[in-house]
């Protein structure tokens, strides 16, 4: 898979916070709950913003525990990255991201296929990892406005 890559910093600089994504997207189509975790930092300073009005979680157990039940639910799930951008402060423990993203999961017997999912956040550094304490995941509305 070709992936496009766009940073203010070399590859070098982000290789470390590109592994941290795709970890993320590896262990969410996997199920893997446990490393899933390990991406993001486990305190209550994380917030996690979802699609839905009422899916944000201030902290991580409480994301946590909402991804532990989602995730297992996931079937023949797969995620598609089409396009990552990384930028990195001048201090070098914070950064910054977003993706495109194409997902396609089963879903009671008849696979879903949705298509153009943002995936933005912000990392710190935190001692050697970078971890995720900021993250948020949109669909674009691609409705045509209703005429009056």
């Amino acid at each position: 898979m070709m992936k496009k890559q766009n940073t203010t910093s070399g590859p070098r600089a982000t290789a470390p916070i590109q592994a941290v994504l795709n970890e993320l997207l590896r262990t969410q189509e996997s199920a893997d709950i446990e490393g899933f975790s390990k991406c993001f930092a486990q305190d209550e300073s994380t917030i996690n913003i979802g699609t839905d009005i009422d899916e944000i979680w201030i902290g991580w157990q409480a994301f946590y525990n909402w991804m532990k039940e989602a995730i297992q639910h996931e079937l023949d799930y797969t995620i598609l990255e089409k396009d990552t951008r990384i930028f990195i402060a001048k201090s070098n423990d914070v950064a910054w991201y977003s993706q495109l993203l194409d997902t396609c999961f089963e879903t009671k017997s008849d696979p879903l296929r949705i298509e153009g999912f943002r995936h933005t956040g912000v990392m710190e550094k935190r001692g050697d990892s970078w971890l995720i304490v900021q993250s948020h995941i949109s669909v674009p509305d691609k409705s045509c406005p209703q005429e009056e």
